[in-house]
């Protein structure tokens, strides 16, 4: 009925269509796949733990939600073996190694989890896998099974327990300390490690891997490229690219000062025009050498680069010597919609308390960062 699956200490079912993918998975480093995986739940515990007990976890839950994955096509859906792994055998591989799947399924380890959010798993899917699901396909039922299969490999786990029964002790020692007024650190080598972890490899997601699997293996600062820019001071560009109807409504409710003048526009876009090309980090050490302008806000189309500068910016600093950058702006690297759902949701009032007690990746004591951000 089984045979095993010797990368991760598990026995694979033998009617288990998508078998392939968790032996191809079996072959790749599964160091960095187990931290991303259980980086939400066990934060204490993984580098405590026997590197085996995490693996098998990992194994187990994964062939789990690969099951119920083909059962919800096969029983929900209607499609033979063969349609399901002709048709989604490689969608389902490259799935459950995107960077937004692994802590989501790892979620499910978490103590006091019920579900994790089939809406997401659709997202995802949706966006990064061609292939698309039947109509009948249920990815919130699938969320809902694959919690309780997680329950039940927990349970059968003594020592897995013992992990989870740790992470929880670390929690409630930590929020105990908060009570007591015990802040953050402001820990600036555990924030450079943060930066290198969450950003260093080049998010390649959206490539082909079946032939070769580049993620983890290129690094942002081994294909970074500095783009060129112009200078602009003399007007807002975004303002005079907003469509028509869009300017009305605008200054309807009073969001835009005065229609946009044509000519203005035009006289505008020769200034612009006429301003010299230069490599934006020349423009970046400019501002830092000589203090010259407090603001920089960089403009570009979708895909054309502002992230990753950012995130090249910050690596540099997070790789240099600890003793190097004490004195050195330190680089608060915000990602918008991980700060705004916080918000919402009420557990943190502004960027300086998201830092401290946020889903950041490294918490750094907000007294110390405002006196820092004042000098």
């Amino acid at each position: 009925m089984v045979e095993p699956w010797t990368a991760l200490g598990v026995f694979l079912l033998k009617d288990l269509v998508f078998k392939d993918v968790l032996l191809e998975l079996g072959k790749e480093a599964l160091e960095d796949y187990v931290k991303d995986f259980f980086k939400d739940c066990i934060k204490g515990g993984i580098e405590s733990a026997k590197p085996r007990v995490l693996q098998k976890a990992l194994g187990e839950a994964l062939q789990q939600f690969l099951k119920i994955v083909e059962d919800e096509l096969e029983f929900e859906c209607n499609l033979s073996g063969a349609e399901i792994r002709d048709g989604y055998e490689i969608p389902i591989g490259k799935f459950i190694k995107h960077q937004e799947v692994k802590p989501l399924l790892g979620k499910a380890f978490a103590k006091d989890c019920r579900t994790i959010e089939g809406k997401q798993l659709e997202r995802i899917w949706q966006q990064h896998c061609p292939q698309a699901m039947p109509t009948e396909f249920d990815w919130h039922g699938v969320a809902k099974e694959y919690v309780k299969e997680v329950k039940r490999i927990i349970k059968q786990s003594p020592e897995l327990r013992g992990v989870l029964e740790f992470e929880l002790q670390e929690s409630i020692e930590k929020h105990t300390k908060e009570i007591a007024g015990i802040s953050p650190d402001f820990n600036l080598k555990a924030y450079q490690e943060g930066l290198q972890e969450r950003y260093a490899n080049l998010n390649l997601d959206s490539l082909d891997t079946s032939v070769y699997d580049y993620r983890e293996k290129l690094k942002v600062w081994q294909v970074f490229v500095a783009q060129n820019v112009r200078e602009c001071q003399e007007f807002l560009p975004q303002v005079y690219e907003i469509p028509k109807e869009h300017q009305r409504r605008l200054r309807e409710s009073n969001e835009l000062e005065a229609e946009v003048d044509l000519e203005a526009w035009e006289r505008y876009k020769q200034v612009y025009y006429d301003k010299p090309i230069r490599p934006i980090l020349d423009v970046i050490n400019e501002i830092w050498q000589y203090d010259s302008y407090r603001y920089l806000v960089i403009l570009g189309d979708p895909g054309s680069g502002k992230s990753i500068l950012l995130q090249y910016l910050a690596l540099n600093w997070a790789r240099s010597p600890l003793d190097n950058v004490i004195e050195l702006p330190i680089p608060l690297l915000i990602e918008l919609r991980t700060y705004s759902r916080d918000r919402n949701s009420g557990d943190c009032q502004d960027l300086l308390e998201f830092f401290h007690k946020g889903n950041v990746i490294c918490r750094l004591n907000q007294h110390q960062l405002q006196e820092r951000l004042k000098a």
